[in-house]
């Protein structure tokens, strides 16, 4: 995986306000390379082997162009959803 994702991925993750942050260890960011499939949880930014998660956990899920695609202001998420191109699994109410 590029290093610039995890660095980027740490920058987001500071400035996120959620109101409970021990909701981040059930938040993953799981990123599709052309050769790998990596998921990253969001407390710790370590990467996790088990791609399945409980129904209490949150998937945001997206390959590694789109990723980039929304790192230099190329495309907005909501156009990249429309698309299908974010998929997003699980409990929303994480986000709060």
């Amino acid at each position: 995986m590029n290093s610039e994702i995890l660095e980027h991925l740490e920058s987001v993750v500071n400035s996120l306000n959620v109101k409970d942050k021990n909701n981040l260890s059930k938040i993953y960011f799981q990123i599709m390379g052309s050769d790998y499939i990596t998921k990253i949880n969001l407390e710790n930014l370590k990467y996790s082997e088990d791609l399945e998660t409980s129904n209490d956990s949150l998937i945001i899920m997206m390959d590694e162009a789109t990723f980039f695609e929304l790192k230099n202001n190329i495309k907005h998420p909501e156009d990249l959803m429309f698309d299908e191109k974010i998929k997003v699994k699980g409990n929303l109410e994480l986000l709060k």
